[in-house]
């Protein structure tokens, strides 16, 4: 039977080409203007780390200038740095209190494989860390592994990879062992990730959230031990006197440039490691630092993100503006089902003649609506792909990820183009069930 009603609606569309082509193609415009800022704003608003984002938290300390806030939250408040003094970072990795630690920086250098000639080197930023960085944001390896608990505290100069620039210095072999030329210094690889790249990039400013992931990691030791120091690209907040041209100065300043963020096995432990993040701030007001009155924040990644404000007002915006704009191309679908369905009139009338009952119109207009709003939800995501592929060409900065729909989207946008097309046809074919045989038939 949904065959013989299937056939009904495609013989129905062929019959009248250019009110079909309009309904259809209505919807499709429509579908895909909503599904291209509903996909920006749905990958904005992804849980990066949905299988542990509560138990995994990042560290702010009020170590700012006693006279003046850091700045303003969104609501006007008081704000405090998202990252930390060099001596303050130091002291919470070496207490040693969470389960696991990412504290990291960032620097550029030339690189290029140590077989490759100094023509080919690249400029890079790099990622400074320490060796949870890893398991804590999710980068699983395809060779090798992250360095060892000595590389942390003696600077070793090792160095994990991408596979990206795996594939650029050593044609994507095993490199582990091979080495690294970082400006003039010589590092040694001890792994190459996956790709990765999470979405939002949830664990660095939020200005840099929709960016592609670095490509290199060296110890957080190594880059201070041989003063990797890159002004324009490590980036730090200071007050009092700032430094000048070292990292040394940096280093002794209360300059905040390092972020961290630490991972717990429960709940418990968290609320522990805040209770210590109190006592130490304690301890260090007993000695003319943390003056200020804004408390320490343990911040989950679903509280950072909603406090840096991952989808910004102006998606959330757009996307009321594009359901709005879906809102009057169903509208226009609607009248123009009206006029097709009241055009069918006399059809309407003989069928019901023959004995077709109100409930077999109301069924065969239905599958009409259904099968228009499908082949309009089709094209509407072919549409909306394309659109996509423009916006990423156009927002080059921002990762791919952020403009590509994954299997829910796509299923949801012919959902969508289904159901809207439906409850929009629900008046017309109303309407059309409601049509007399008499007043037809003696029309034919």
């Amino acid at each position: 039977m949904v065959s013989y009603y299937i056939k009904l609606a495609w013989l129905s569309l062929r019959k009248t080409p250019l009110l079909s082509f309009l309904m259809i193609g209505t919807i499709a415009i429509g579908i895909a203007a909503a599904m291209i800022t509903i996909t920006v704003g749905y990958m904005m608003a992804q849980n990066p780390l949905p299988h542990k984002s509560e138990r995994v938290a990042m560290v702010h300390l009020n170590s700012w200038d006693p006279t003046q806030p850091y700045g303003y939250r969104r609501n006007g408040k008081n704000d405090i740095p998202s990252t930390l003094t060099y001596q303050d970072a130091m002291a919470l990795l070496q207490a040693d209190k969470a389960d696991k630690h990412a504290l990291f920086a960032q620097f550029s250098e030339m690189i290029r494989a140590k077989s490759m000639d100094v023509r080919d080197a690249q400029f890079h930023p790099v990622r400074s860390t320490t060796r949870d960085f890893f398991d804590v944001f999710g980068a699983s390896f395809i060779h090798g592994s992250t360095w060892g608990k000595e590389a942390d505290q003696t600077g070793e100069q090792v160095i994990v990879l991408s596979k990206q620039e795996n594939e650029r210095l050593f044609d994507g072999v095993n490199s582990v062992g091979q080495e690294v030329l970082v400006g003039t210094l010589l590092y040694r690889v001890v792994g190459v990730i996956d790709d990765w790249q999470p979405t939002p990039r949830f664990y660095t400013h939020r200005y840099l959230m929709f960016q592609s992931t670095l490509n290199y990691f060296v110890p957080l030791e190594s880059q201070i031990r041989n003063e990797l120091f890159s002004p324009t690209s490590m980036g730090w907040s200071c007050w009092g006197d700032a430094p000048s041209s070292t990292l040394a100065q940096l280093l002794l300043s209360e300059c905040v440039w390092l972020y961290m963020w630490v991972e717990f096995d429960s709940a418990d432990k968290k609320d522990d490691y805040f209770d210590f993040l109190s006592d130490y701030s304690e301890e260090q007001r007993q000695v003319g630092r943390f003056t200020r009155p804004e408390p320490n924040r343990l911040m989950s990644v679903t509280e950072y993100l909603e406090k840096e404000g991952a989808v910004s007002k102006e998606n959330i915006m757009g996307i009321w503006f594009a359901l709005a704009f879906l809102l009057a191309c169903l509208c226009n679908v609607m009248s123009l089902m009206m006029t097709k369905f009241h055009g069918k009139g006399g059809e309407i009338g003989l069928r019901r003649a023959v004995g077709a009952s109100k409930k077999d119109i109301i069924i065969q207009f239905g599958f009409e609506s259904v099968f228009i709003g499908f082949v309009g939800g089709v094209i509407g995501l072919l549409l909306a792909q394309v659109g996509l592929s423009i916006l990423a060409e156009m927002f080059s900065n921002l990762h791919k990820n952020v403009m590509t729909m994954d299997v829910y989207l796509m299923v949801g946008t012919i959902g969508l183009a289904m159901s809207s097309s439906v409850a929009f046809g629900l008046w017309p074919v109303y309407r059309a069930s409601l049509i007399q045989p008499s007043s037809q038939l003696k029309s034919l």
